[in-house]
């Protein structure tokens, strides 16, 4: 607004004061003449800055003075180079019409990597795993048992003395151990995507592979307690103290990601970390196939250790 004879800097800010305006700017005399020259004149802004309005047409009045004095000088600085070729009014235009549809744009996306879930949903994709994990261990103590009770009762004495090798045997008892745990996986999966609603088929076949290798590992791990356990107590122990101190290092009951790097870099000893990594890049991190690749394999080492430890403990146990 420029100033009239009816319209006085005093009735501008009544009108600002009286929230009829949003605010009001004056403009000097001579300001587009002193642009033109290079010289600056102040404009007066009259309105309330700390209020949400206010602060919008200030930031809107200094954008647009920014925009105006670049274009004034470009087209003052243009017509000074070739001034028989670009004529300071076309240049003025142009370069003003040139803001309508800036160059530069800010865009708003989100990753289809990112999903938004509910805080409890995600919650769940953490816990479903861990408990998943940790009684899967647990559960080695029937196995472990089974063992035991086989050399107390002679059967597996009876089993060496006929023509099956050794590792036929250790292999029996595995493939029981892994069939029993990729059974529960199944359904435990399957009760976390359909009742608690964790995503487990973005990507099943990754899922399929994490659970295939954890289940491997904690065969292997199942075996390797049997071997060594002597007694129901001993086995009873051998199969809670791994539940224990792998859970809870893995993550299982409290996220790594909450913990300090020390305990993060300890917690990767245990192959329950392994596999939570596995499950909650697909479940969580919306990830694929390739996100689940190295957990597999480092699962995989650790069952491929257990089962050796377990095969050289036993050819020494039964000799």
């Amino acid at each position: 607004l420029q100033i009239d004879d009816w319209l006085t800097p005093a009735a501008l800010e009544a009108q600002v004061a009286d929230e009829e305006l949003a605010a009001a700017i004056i403009i000097p005399q001579g300001y587009a003449h002193a642009m033109l020259f290079g010289k600056t004149q102040k404009l007066v802004l009259i309105g309330d800055t700390t209020s949400t309005a206010g602060m919008s047409v200030e930031s809107e009045v200094l954008s647009s003075l920014v925009r105006l004095e670049g274009a004034v000088r470009t087209a003052i600085i243009m017509e000074e180079i070739m001034p028989e070729r670009v004529r300071f009014d076309y240049t003025l235009e142009q370069a003003l019409s040139k803001w309508e549809q800036p160059p530069i744009r800010i865009r708003e996306t989100t990753s289809a990597a990112i999903r938004t879930q509910d805080p409890g949903i995600e919650s769940l994709a953490h816990t479903q795993p861990g408990m998943m994990l940790q009684f899967a261990i647990a559960g080695l103590l029937t196995s472990a048992q089974i063992m035991v009770e086989e050399r107390k009762s002679r059967a597996l004495q009876r089993m060496l003395t006929t023509a099956t090798r050794r590792l036929h045997i250790l292999f029996g008892h595995f493939l029981t151990i892994l069939l029993l745990i990729v059974c529960q996986f199944t359904l435990l999966i399957l009760f976390g995507q359909f009742i608690l609603r964790v995503n487990y088929m973005a990507e099943p076949a990754a899922v399929a592979l994490v659970a295939f290798c954890a289940a491997l590992c904690i065969a292997a791990l199942g075996l390797l307690i049997g071997v060594l356990a002597r007694t129901e107590e001993q086995a009873i122990i051998f199969s809670l103290v791994p539940m224990f101190v792998l859970a809870g290092l893995g993550g299982a009951w409290v996220p790594l990601e909450f913990t300090g790097k020390v305990f993060q870099t300890i917690g990767y000893v245990s192959p329950v970390a392994w596999a939570m990594d596995g499950f909650k890049n697909i479940t969580l991190r919306g990830l694929g196939m390739e996100s689940v690749l190295l957990p597999a394999a480092a699962l995989l080492g650790y069952g491929i250790v257990f089962f050796l430890l377990a095969t050289w403990r036993f050819r020494r146990v039964s000799e």
